[in-house]
Protein backbone atom coordinates (compact mmCIF):
# COMPACT_ATOMS: atom_id res chain seq x y z
CA UNK A 1 0.00 0.00 0.00
CA UNK A 2 1.64 3.26 -1.12
CA UNK A 3 2.06 6.68 1.21
CA UNK A 4 1.69 9.86 0.43
CA UNK A 5 4.77 11.71 1.95
CA UNK A 6 2.96 13.47 4.76
CA UNK A 7 1.63 10.20 5.85
CA UNK A 8 5.28 8.90 6.33
CA UNK A 9 6.44 11.86 7.92
CA UNK A 10 3.82 11.33 10.75
CA UNK A 11 4.39 8.00 11.19
CA UNK A 12 6.36 6.86 14.75
CA UNK A 13 9.94 6.42 14.05
CA UNK A 14 9.86 2.81 14.76
CA UNK A 15 6.84 2.03 12.33
CA UNK A 16 8.79 4.27 9.69
CA UNK A 17 11.71 1.64 10.17
CA UNK A 18 9.87 -0.70 9.99
CA UNK A 19 8.18 -0.32 6.95
CA UNK A 20 11.33 0.54 5.08
CA UNK A 21 12.72 -2.77 6.06
CA UNK A 22 9.00 -4.04 5.07
CA UNK A 23 8.93 -6.28 8.33
CA UNK A 24 5.56 -4.83 9.98
CA UNK A 25 2.10 -4.38 8.10
CA UNK A 26 0.53 -1.10 8.20
CA UNK A 27 -2.87 -0.83 9.74
CA UNK A 28 -1.77 -4.04 12.79
CA UNK A 29 -2.02 -2.37 15.97
CA UNK A 30 -1.19 -4.22 19.05
CA UNK A 31 -4.12 -6.11 20.14
CA UNK A 32 -5.87 -5.07 23.21
CA UNK A 33 -5.37 -8.01 25.69
CA UNK A 34 -6.10 -5.86 29.41
CA UNK A 35 -3.29 -7.72 30.80
CA UNK A 36 -3.17 -5.61 33.66
CA UNK A 37 -6.56 -7.23 34.70
CA UNK A 38 -5.75 -10.59 36.19
CA UNK A 39 -2.33 -11.86 37.36
CA UNK A 40 -2.59 -14.78 35.42
CA UNK A 41 -2.52 -13.83 31.98
CA UNK A 42 0.33 -11.36 33.03
CA UNK A 43 2.46 -14.38 33.15
CA UNK A 44 3.23 -15.11 29.63
CA UNK A 45 4.07 -11.47 29.42
CA UNK A 46 7.50 -12.89 31.22
CA UNK A 47 8.01 -15.58 28.26
CA UNK A 48 7.66 -12.50 25.74
CA UNK A 49 9.91 -10.23 27.80
CA UNK A 50 12.62 -13.10 27.70
CA UNK A 51 12.57 -13.32 24.33
CA UNK A 52 12.88 -9.51 23.85
CA UNK A 53 16.07 -9.92 25.84
CA UNK A 54 17.25 -12.62 23.20
CA UNK A 55 16.66 -10.62 20.81
CA UNK A 56 18.54 -7.73 22.52
CA UNK A 57 21.40 -9.99 23.32
CA UNK A 58 21.66 -11.39 19.71
CA UNK A 59 21.99 -7.75 18.53
CA UNK A 60 24.64 -6.98 20.84
CA UNK A 61 26.54 -9.89 19.71
CA UNK A 62 26.02 -9.32 15.77
CA UNK A 63 27.24 -5.59 16.77
CA UNK A 64 30.55 -6.84 18.87
CA UNK A 65 31.12 -8.92 16.09
CA UNK A 66 31.77 -5.79 13.40
CA UNK A 67 33.41 -4.18 16.11
CA UNK A 68 35.77 -7.08 16.64
CA UNK A 69 36.36 -7.21 13.02
CA UNK A 70 37.26 -3.09 12.69
CA UNK A 71 39.08 -3.28 16.13
CA UNK A 72 41.82 -6.22 15.02
CA UNK A 73 42.52 -4.30 11.95
CA UNK A 74 43.36 -1.32 13.79
CA UNK A 75 46.41 -2.22 15.55
CA UNK A 76 48.20 -3.73 12.33
CA UNK A 77 47.46 -0.83 10.39
CA UNK A 78 48.45 1.52 12.61
CA UNK A 79 51.88 -0.23 13.47
CA UNK A 80 52.21 -0.11 9.41
CA UNK A 81 51.47 3.52 9.06
CA UNK A 82 53.98 4.04 12.14
CA UNK A 83 56.86 2.16 10.47
CA UNK A 84 56.56 4.69 7.42
CA UNK A 85 56.07 7.73 9.46
CA UNK A 86 59.52 7.23 11.58
CA UNK A 87 61.08 7.93 7.61
CA UNK A 88 58.82 8.48 5.08
CA UNK A 89 61.79 8.48 1.98
CA UNK A 90 63.47 5.44 3.15
CA UNK A 91 59.41 3.69 3.77
CA UNK A 92 58.47 5.04 0.10
CA UNK A 93 62.00 4.01 -1.49
CA UNK A 94 61.20 0.07 -1.42
CA UNK A 95 58.47 -0.04 -3.98
CA UNK A 96 56.30 -3.11 -2.10
CA UNK A 97 55.62 -0.44 0.64
CA UNK A 98 54.66 2.83 -2.22
CA UNK A 99 52.26 0.12 -4.01
CA UNK A 100 50.68 -0.99 -1.07
CA UNK A 101 49.53 2.30 0.18
CA UNK A 102 48.22 3.74 -3.10
CA UNK A 103 46.57 0.26 -3.02
CA UNK A 104 44.94 0.43 0.41
CA UNK A 105 43.84 3.96 -0.45
CA UNK A 106 41.86 2.85 -3.12
CA UNK A 107 40.93 -0.16 -2.58
CA UNK A 108 40.70 -0.93 1.23
CA UNK A 109 39.27 2.75 2.73
CA UNK A 110 36.24 2.21 -0.14
CA UNK A 111 35.56 -1.28 1.45
CA UNK A 112 35.84 0.34 4.79
CA UNK A 113 33.13 2.57 3.51
CA UNK A 114 31.06 0.54 2.85
CA UNK A 115 31.89 -1.88 5.66
CA UNK A 116 31.10 1.43 8.30
CA UNK A 117 27.79 2.06 6.30
CA UNK A 118 26.35 -1.40 6.16
CA UNK A 119 23.22 -2.18 8.97
CA UNK A 120 23.77 -4.04 12.24
CA UNK A 121 21.19 -6.19 13.59
CA UNK A 122 18.53 -6.10 10.41
CA UNK A 123 17.60 -9.98 11.54
CA UNK A 124 17.51 -8.96 15.01
CA UNK A 125 15.25 -5.84 14.31
CA UNK A 126 12.78 -8.17 11.71
CA UNK A 127 12.18 -10.77 15.15
CA UNK A 128 11.42 -7.91 17.14
CA UNK A 129 9.17 -5.86 14.84
CA UNK A 130 7.08 -9.19 14.53
CA UNK A 131 6.21 -9.23 18.28
CA UNK A 132 4.84 -5.64 18.51
CA UNK A 133 1.68 -6.89 18.54
CA UNK A 134 2.05 -8.93 21.86
CA UNK A 135 3.39 -6.23 23.78
CA UNK A 136 1.18 -4.24 26.26
CA UNK A 137 -1.00 -1.17 24.42
CA UNK A 138 -1.49 2.38 25.89
CA UNK A 139 -5.15 1.07 27.14
CA UNK A 140 -2.69 -1.82 29.75
CA UNK A 141 -0.31 1.15 31.05
CA UNK A 142 -3.32 3.00 31.81
CA UNK A 143 -5.04 0.17 33.57
CA UNK A 144 -2.15 -0.68 35.12
CA UNK A 145 -1.64 2.97 36.40
CA UNK A 146 -4.96 2.79 37.55
CA UNK A 147 -4.17 -0.24 39.88
CA UNK A 148 -1.33 1.20 41.20
CA UNK A 149 -2.94 4.38 42.58
CA UNK A 150 -6.01 2.93 43.70
CA UNK A 151 -3.85 0.74 45.77
CA UNK A 152 -1.99 3.92 47.19
CA UNK A 153 -5.55 5.82 47.64
CA UNK A 154 -7.40 2.79 49.05
CA UNK A 155 -4.91 2.34 51.83
CA UNK A 156 -3.22 5.41 52.22
CA UNK A 157 0.18 4.04 51.85
CA UNK A 158 3.20 6.43 52.09
CA UNK A 159 4.33 6.65 48.48
CA UNK A 160 7.94 6.89 49.36
CA UNK A 161 7.78 3.93 51.06
CA UNK A 162 5.52 2.49 48.68
CA UNK A 163 8.14 3.13 45.86
CA UNK A 164 10.47 1.57 47.96
CA UNK A 165 9.19 -1.63 48.49
CA UNK A 166 8.08 -0.77 51.92
CA UNK A 167 4.76 -1.94 51.38
CA UNK A 168 1.87 -1.56 54.46
CA UNK A 169 5.39 -2.16 56.91
CA UNK A 170 6.58 -4.79 54.67
CA UNK A 171 9.90 -4.87 53.11
CA UNK A 172 9.84 -6.53 49.61
CA UNK A 173 12.54 -7.22 47.02
CA UNK A 174 11.29 -4.62 44.95
CA UNK A 175 11.08 -0.70 43.95
CA UNK A 176 9.56 1.68 41.20
CA UNK A 177 12.24 2.96 38.97
CA UNK A 178 11.68 6.61 37.78
CA UNK A 179 10.49 5.14 35.07
CA UNK A 180 7.66 3.80 36.93
CA UNK A 181 6.78 6.72 39.26
CA UNK A 182 6.74 8.85 36.44
CA UNK A 183 4.52 6.78 34.58
CA UNK A 184 1.79 7.10 37.61
CA UNK A 185 2.87 10.76 38.20
CA UNK A 186 1.88 11.33 34.01
CA UNK A 187 -1.31 9.12 34.23
CA UNK A 188 -2.89 11.03 37.49
CA UNK A 189 -2.15 14.51 36.09
CA UNK A 190 -3.90 13.17 32.77
CA UNK A 191 -6.77 12.02 34.66
CA UNK A 192 -7.01 15.50 36.52
CA UNK A 193 -6.39 13.96 39.58
CA UNK A 194 -3.33 16.84 40.33
CA UNK A 195 -3.20 16.35 43.64
CA UNK A 196 -2.27 12.66 43.53
CA UNK A 197 0.21 13.08 40.63
CA UNK A 198 2.35 16.08 42.95
CA UNK A 199 2.63 13.47 45.26
CA UNK A 200 4.35 10.87 43.11
CA UNK A 201 5.66 13.47 40.96
CA UNK A 202 7.76 15.42 43.37
CA UNK A 203 9.42 12.43 44.05
CA UNK A 204 11.06 11.83 40.35
CA UNK A 205 13.88 14.27 40.59
CA UNK A 206 15.72 13.29 43.33
CA UNK A 207 15.78 9.80 42.23
CA UNK A 208 17.43 10.90 38.32
CA UNK A 209 20.90 10.89 39.15
CA UNK A 210 21.35 8.12 40.69
CA UNK A 211 18.40 6.09 37.93
CA UNK A 212 21.36 7.69 35.19
CA UNK A 213 24.08 5.26 36.39
CA UNK A 214 21.72 2.14 36.07
CA UNK A 215 20.01 2.37 33.01
CA UNK A 216 21.38 3.75 29.51
CA UNK A 217 20.33 7.67 28.70
CA UNK A 218 18.07 7.03 26.22
CA UNK A 219 15.69 5.31 28.69
CA UNK A 220 16.48 7.99 31.21
CA UNK A 221 13.53 10.22 32.42
CA UNK A 222 14.33 13.87 31.17
CA UNK A 223 14.36 16.19 34.43
CA UNK A 224 13.41 18.96 32.28
CA UNK A 225 10.23 16.79 31.43
CA UNK A 226 9.36 15.85 34.74
CA UNK A 227 9.96 19.37 36.12
CA UNK A 228 7.46 20.46 33.90
CA UNK A 229 4.76 18.54 34.52
CA UNK A 230 5.25 19.10 38.36
CA UNK A 231 4.89 22.94 37.76
CA UNK A 232 1.89 22.16 35.55
CA UNK A 233 -0.06 20.22 37.94
CA UNK A 234 0.94 22.90 40.92
CA UNK A 235 -0.65 25.25 38.75
CA UNK A 236 -3.99 23.36 38.19
CA UNK A 237 -3.70 23.14 41.89
CA UNK A 238 -3.41 27.26 42.36
CA UNK A 239 -0.09 26.38 44.13
CA UNK A 240 1.34 29.26 41.85
CA UNK A 241 4.27 30.06 43.65
CA UNK A 242 5.81 26.60 43.64
CA UNK A 243 5.01 26.55 39.69
CA UNK A 244 7.02 29.78 39.90
CA UNK A 245 9.88 28.18 40.83
CA UNK A 246 9.94 24.85 39.02
CA UNK A 247 9.43 27.22 35.66
CA UNK A 248 12.52 28.92 36.75
CA UNK A 249 14.46 26.03 36.98
CA UNK A 250 12.93 24.94 33.74
CA UNK A 251 14.19 27.73 32.03
CA UNK A 252 17.94 27.21 33.04
CA UNK A 253 17.50 24.14 30.96
CA UNK A 254 15.83 25.72 28.03
CA UNK A 255 15.80 29.07 28.08
CA UNK A 256 13.57 29.24 24.74
CA UNK A 257 10.80 27.19 25.68
CA UNK A 258 7.80 28.62 24.62
CA UNK A 259 5.37 26.91 26.35
CA UNK A 260 7.44 27.14 29.84
CA UNK A 261 7.65 31.37 29.41
CA UNK A 262 3.88 31.20 28.13
CA UNK A 263 3.04 29.36 31.97
CA UNK A 264 5.59 31.65 33.55
CA UNK A 265 3.81 34.49 32.36
CA UNK A 266 0.44 33.22 33.23
CA UNK A 267 1.69 31.70 36.55
CA UNK A 268 3.36 35.42 37.81
CA UNK A 269 0.25 37.43 36.79
CA UNK A 270 -1.77 34.84 38.86
CA UNK A 271 0.28 35.18 41.82
CA UNK A 272 0.27 38.57 41.95
CA UNK A 273 -3.26 38.69 42.53
CA UNK A 274 -3.97 35.58 44.38
CA UNK A 275 -5.53 36.13 48.00
CA UNK A 276 -3.76 34.66 51.02
CA UNK A 277 -5.17 31.35 51.78
CA UNK A 278 -6.73 30.89 54.70
CA UNK A 279 -6.12 28.84 57.61
CA UNK A 280 -8.52 26.63 57.53
CA UNK A 281 -7.57 26.22 53.38
CA UNK A 282 -4.42 25.38 54.48
CA UNK A 283 -5.25 22.52 56.70
CA UNK A 284 -7.50 20.45 55.09
CA UNK A 285 -7.06 17.07 54.71
CA UNK A 286 -8.58 13.74 53.51
CA UNK A 287 -11.73 12.42 55.20
CA UNK A 288 -12.03 8.74 54.23
CA UNK A 289 -15.20 7.03 53.26
CA UNK A 290 -16.77 4.16 54.38
CA UNK A 291 -15.31 1.99 52.09
CA UNK A 292 -12.00 3.01 52.71
CA UNK A 293 -12.27 2.78 56.54
CA UNK A 294 -13.52 -1.19 55.58
CA UNK A 295 -10.52 -1.48 53.29
CA UNK A 296 -7.92 -0.28 55.62
CA UNK A 297 -9.50 -2.58 58.08
CA UNK A 298 -10.90 0.25 60.49
CA UNK A 299 -14.70 -1.53 61.40
CA UNK A 300 -15.86 -2.62 64.27
CA UNK A 301 -16.07 -6.34 64.67
CA UNK A 302 -19.99 -7.27 65.63
CA UNK A 303 -20.23 -8.88 68.74
CA UNK A 304 -22.21 -11.99 70.17
CA UNK A 305 -21.46 -14.32 67.32
CA UNK A 306 -20.21 -17.46 67.43
CA UNK A 307 -19.30 -20.84 65.56
CA UNK A 308 -20.99 -24.05 65.27
CA UNK A 309 -21.32 -26.86 63.08
CA UNK A 310 -24.16 -26.86 60.45
CA UNK A 311 -25.74 -29.98 60.65
CA UNK A 312 -29.40 -28.77 59.95
CA UNK A 313 -29.82 -27.25 56.53
CA UNK A 314 -29.90 -31.06 54.69
CA UNK A 315 -30.10 -34.53 56.06
CA UNK A 316 -26.77 -34.94 54.50
CA UNK A 317 -25.16 -32.77 57.11
CA UNK A 318 -26.08 -35.04 59.52
CA UNK A 319 -23.29 -37.40 58.81
CA UNK A 320 -20.58 -34.45 57.89
CA UNK A 321 -21.47 -31.04 59.14
CA UNK A 322 -19.95 -28.05 58.10
CA UNK A 323 -17.91 -25.61 60.11
CA UNK A 324 -19.54 -22.18 60.28
CA UNK A 325 -18.52 -19.30 61.56
CA UNK A 326 -21.48 -15.97 61.93
CA UNK A 327 -19.92 -12.63 60.23
CA UNK A 328 -22.75 -10.15 61.34
CA UNK A 329 -26.61 -11.64 62.21
CA UNK A 330 -28.35 -8.10 60.24
CA UNK A 331 -27.87 -9.45 57.58
CA UNK A 332 -27.14 -12.87 58.42
CA UNK A 333 -24.09 -13.36 56.54
CA UNK A 334 -22.25 -17.26 57.80
CA UNK A 335 -18.45 -18.39 56.36
CA UNK A 336 -17.80 -21.61 56.33
CA UNK A 337 -14.60 -23.61 56.47
CA UNK A 338 -13.08 -26.08 54.95
CA UNK A 339 -15.19 -25.94 52.01
CA UNK A 340 -12.87 -26.73 49.00
CA UNK A 341 -9.69 -28.93 48.86
CA UNK A 342 -6.16 -28.04 48.22
CA UNK A 343 -6.58 -30.55 45.44
CA UNK A 344 -10.23 -29.29 43.95
CA UNK A 345 -9.14 -25.47 43.85
CA UNK A 346 -5.97 -26.21 41.76
CA UNK A 347 -8.50 -28.16 39.38
CA UNK A 348 -10.27 -25.00 39.39
CA UNK A 349 -7.67 -22.47 38.44
CA UNK A 350 -5.99 -24.37 36.54
CA UNK A 351 -8.96 -24.94 33.76
CA UNK A 352 -9.70 -21.29 34.49
CA UNK A 353 -6.47 -19.80 33.81
CA UNK A 354 -6.70 -21.71 30.10
CA UNK A 355 -9.29 -18.71 28.96
CA UNK A 356 -10.14 -15.89 30.95
CA UNK A 357 -11.84 -12.94 30.15
CA UNK A 358 -12.58 -9.42 31.11
CA UNK A 359 -14.87 -9.95 33.78
CA UNK A 360 -17.86 -6.83 33.71
CA UNK A 361 -21.01 -5.63 35.86
CA UNK A 362 -24.46 -7.32 35.13
CA UNK A 363 -26.54 -5.49 33.20
CA UNK A 364 -29.55 -5.48 30.78
CA UNK A 365 -26.93 -4.58 28.58
CA UNK A 366 -24.03 -6.73 28.57
CA UNK A 367 -21.73 -4.59 26.13
CA UNK A 368 -21.52 -1.61 28.74
CA UNK A 369 -17.75 -1.71 30.44
CA UNK A 370 -17.54 -0.43 34.37
CA UNK A 371 -14.00 0.41 35.54
CA UNK A 372 -15.59 -0.31 39.32
CA UNK A 373 -14.54 -3.72 38.61
CA UNK A 374 -11.05 -4.82 37.58
CA UNK A 375 -10.68 -8.28 36.98
CA UNK A 376 -10.97 -11.48 34.68
CA UNK A 377 -13.54 -14.25 34.79
CA UNK A 378 -14.12 -17.72 33.31
CA UNK A 379 -17.82 -19.27 33.82
CA UNK A 380 -18.08 -23.05 34.58
CA UNK A 381 -21.22 -25.08 33.69
CA UNK A 382 -22.37 -26.22 37.07
CA UNK A 383 -23.01 -30.01 34.85
CA UNK A 384 -19.73 -30.03 33.20
CA UNK A 385 -17.67 -32.37 35.01
CA UNK A 386 -17.67 -34.51 38.37
CA UNK A 387 -15.90 -31.60 40.22
CA UNK A 388 -18.42 -29.07 39.54
CA UNK A 389 -21.27 -31.41 40.44
CA UNK A 390 -19.34 -32.36 43.52
CA UNK A 391 -19.41 -28.52 44.47
CA UNK A 392 -23.12 -27.89 43.49
CA UNK A 393 -24.07 -30.55 45.59
CA UNK A 394 -22.05 -28.65 48.54
CA UNK A 395 -23.49 -25.40 47.90
CA UNK A 396 -26.71 -27.09 48.14
CA UNK A 397 -25.77 -28.25 51.67
CA UNK A 398 -24.88 -24.70 52.39
CA UNK A 399 -27.33 -23.28 51.63
CA UNK A 400 -30.43 -25.45 51.25
CA UNK A 401 -31.54 -24.38 47.96
CA UNK A 402 -32.55 -25.58 44.94
CA UNK A 403 -29.89 -24.80 42.30
CA UNK A 404 -31.29 -26.01 39.15
CA UNK A 405 -31.63 -22.48 37.53
CA UNK A 406 -29.17 -20.67 39.27
CA UNK A 407 -26.51 -19.32 37.21
CA UNK A 408 -22.95 -20.98 36.93
CA UNK A 409 -20.01 -21.06 38.92
CA UNK A 410 -17.84 -18.21 37.79
CA UNK A 411 -14.44 -17.88 38.76
CA UNK A 412 -12.27 -14.98 38.39
CA UNK A 413 -8.92 -13.43 39.20
CA UNK A 414 -7.74 -9.96 40.06
CA UNK A 415 -5.01 -8.32 38.53
CA UNK A 416 -2.88 -5.13 39.56
CA UNK A 417 -4.78 -3.31 42.52
CA UNK A 418 -8.10 -5.32 41.29
CA UNK A 419 -11.32 -4.54 42.94
CA UNK A 420 -15.15 -4.74 42.79
CA UNK A 421 -16.17 -1.36 44.05
CA UNK A 422 -19.27 -1.26 46.08
CA UNK A 423 -21.95 -2.93 44.64
CA UNK A 424 -25.25 -4.66 45.24
CA UNK A 425 -26.01 -8.77 43.38
CA UNK A 426 -29.73 -8.12 43.69
CA UNK A 427 -31.57 -6.80 40.86
CA UNK A 428 -34.47 -5.45 42.42
CA UNK A 429 -37.54 -6.62 40.65
CA UNK A 430 -39.98 -6.63 43.04
CA UNK A 431 -38.89 -3.31 43.50
CA UNK A 432 -41.86 -0.31 42.40
CA UNK A 433 -38.49 1.67 41.55
CA UNK A 434 -37.32 -1.06 38.59
CA UNK A 435 -38.05 0.51 35.67
CA UNK A 436 -36.19 -1.23 32.75
CA UNK A 437 -38.14 -4.41 30.82
CA UNK A 438 -37.54 -7.61 31.95
CA UNK A 439 -36.13 -10.08 29.69
CA UNK A 440 -37.88 -13.75 29.50
CA UNK A 441 -35.17 -15.32 31.21
CA UNK A 442 -35.45 -13.04 34.05
CA UNK A 443 -38.77 -13.06 34.51
CA UNK A 444 -38.59 -17.10 34.51
CA UNK A 445 -35.90 -17.10 36.78
CA UNK A 446 -36.35 -14.20 39.34
CA UNK A 447 -34.09 -12.54 41.41
CA UNK A 448 -31.28 -13.71 42.71
CA UNK A 449 -32.01 -14.62 46.19
CA UNK A 450 -28.75 -15.65 47.47
CA UNK A 451 -24.55 -15.37 46.86
CA UNK A 452 -21.99 -17.92 47.61
CA UNK A 453 -18.68 -16.52 47.46
CA UNK A 454 -15.77 -19.07 47.36
CA UNK A 455 -12.31 -18.09 48.11
CA UNK A 456 -9.79 -20.14 46.15
CA UNK A 457 -6.44 -18.45 47.57
CA UNK A 458 -5.07 -16.64 50.27
CA UNK A 459 -3.92 -12.95 49.56
CA UNK A 460 -1.23 -11.68 51.36
CA UNK A 461 -2.26 -8.01 51.88
CA UNK A 462 -5.14 -6.52 50.48
CA UNK A 463 -8.22 -7.63 48.85
CA UNK A 464 -11.06 -8.27 52.09
CA UNK A 465 -14.75 -8.46 50.95
CA UNK A 466 -16.69 -5.96 53.19
CA UNK A 467 -19.96 -5.09 53.70
CA UNK A 468 -20.00 -1.62 53.75
CA UNK A 469 -23.41 -0.36 55.21
CA UNK A 470 -23.30 -2.60 58.61
CA UNK A 471 -19.60 -2.94 58.50
CA UNK A 472 -18.59 -6.50 58.30
CA UNK A 473 -15.59 -7.42 56.83
CA UNK A 474 -14.11 -10.72 55.57
CA UNK A 475 -10.51 -11.78 54.59
CA UNK A 476 -9.65 -14.65 51.79
CA UNK A 477 -8.38 -17.62 53.11
CA UNK A 478 -8.21 -20.33 50.88
CA UNK A 479 -11.22 -23.36 50.79
CA UNK A 480 -13.11 -20.87 52.80
CA UNK A 481 -16.59 -19.60 51.54
CA UNK A 482 -19.61 -17.05 52.48
CA UNK A 483 -23.15 -16.95 51.88
CA UNK A 484 -25.51 -14.53 52.75
CA UNK A 485 -29.52 -13.52 51.51
CA UNK A 486 -29.70 -10.79 48.98
CA UNK A 487 -33.63 -10.98 49.54
CA UNK A 488 -36.34 -9.96 52.15
CA UNK A 489 -39.64 -12.22 52.48
CA UNK A 490 -41.14 -10.30 50.07
CA UNK A 491 -38.94 -10.62 47.47
CA UNK A 492 -37.22 -6.93 47.78
CA UNK A 493 -33.53 -6.06 47.91
CA UNK A 494 -31.56 -5.52 50.94
CA UNK A 495 -29.52 -2.64 50.71
CA UNK A 496 -27.55 -3.99 53.99
CA UNK A 497 -26.21 -6.43 51.36
CA UNK A 498 -23.84 -4.03 49.95
CA UNK A 499 -20.66 -5.04 49.73
CA UNK A 500 -17.40 -4.36 47.71
CA UNK A 501 -14.00 -6.14 47.00
CA UNK A 502 -11.07 -4.17 47.98
CA UNK A 503 -8.38 -3.54 46.00
CA UNK A 504 -5.47 -6.63 46.20
CA UNK A 505 -2.27 -5.12 47.59
CA UNK A 506 0.23 -8.40 47.74
CA UNK A 507 -1.41 -11.73 46.21
CA UNK A 508 -2.87 -13.17 43.88
CA UNK A 509 -6.48 -13.37 44.45
CA UNK A 510 -8.93 -16.21 42.88
CA UNK A 511 -12.69 -16.31 43.75
CA UNK A 512 -15.18 -18.69 42.38
CA UNK A 513 -19.59 -17.06 43.08
CA UNK A 514 -22.82 -19.00 42.60
CA UNK A 515 -25.50 -16.40 42.44
CA UNK A 516 -28.71 -18.54 43.22
CA UNK A 517 -31.71 -17.86 42.01
CA UNK A 518 -34.82 -16.75 43.53
CA UNK A 519 -37.79 -19.08 41.40
CA UNK A 520 -36.83 -22.72 42.71
CA UNK A 521 -36.95 -21.73 46.23
CA UNK A 522 -40.72 -20.97 46.48
CA UNK A 523 -41.44 -23.28 48.79
CA UNK A 524 -38.02 -23.70 50.66
CA UNK A 525 -36.94 -20.32 51.36
CA UNK A 526 -36.00 -19.12 54.65
CA UNK A 527 -38.60 -16.54 56.57
CA UNK A 528 -36.46 -13.35 56.26
CA UNK A 529 -37.18 -10.20 57.67
CA UNK A 530 -37.84 -7.05 55.91
CA UNK A 531 -35.12 -5.13 54.44
CA UNK A 532 -34.38 -1.51 56.28
CA UNK A 533 -32.10 1.06 54.95
CA UNK A 534 -29.19 1.72 55.96
CA UNK A 535 -28.30 3.74 58.71
CA UNK A 536 -26.29 6.87 57.63
CA UNK A 537 -22.92 6.08 58.93
CA UNK A 538 -20.51 9.08 60.31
Amino acid sequence: MALKIKEWVRLPGYLLAALILGSVVVGKPPVEKSHSLSLVTMVPLLELERKLIDILENYTNAVEEKLQAVRSQIPLMRSENEKGKQDAISYLSNPLNSFSLIRRLHVDWFQWRKFMEQPVGIPQMQNLDSWLQELPTKTDLWEACTGVARIQRTYNLKISDFIEGRINGKQYNASMSCGDIFAVGHHLAQENKTSEAIQWLQEVSPLLQEDLLIIPKHLAIEEFEVLKLLAETHFREEHYSKALTLLDNCLKMKPQDAHVLRLRRKTKDLLENQPVPTLEETKQKEVPDTYKIGCRGMFKKPTRLHCFYNFTTTPFLRLAPLKTEQVGLNPYVVLYHDMLSAQEISVLIDKAAQNMKNARTHTLYPTNKSRGRTAKAHWFNKENNKLTRRITRRIQDMTGFDLTDSEELQVINYGIGGHYYTHSDYFNFASANYTRKLTTQAAILGDRIATVLFYLTDVEQGGATIFVNVGYSVYPRAGTAIFWYNLDADGNGDPLTRHAACPVIVGSKWVMTEWIRERRQIFIRPCLPRSKEPSPKS
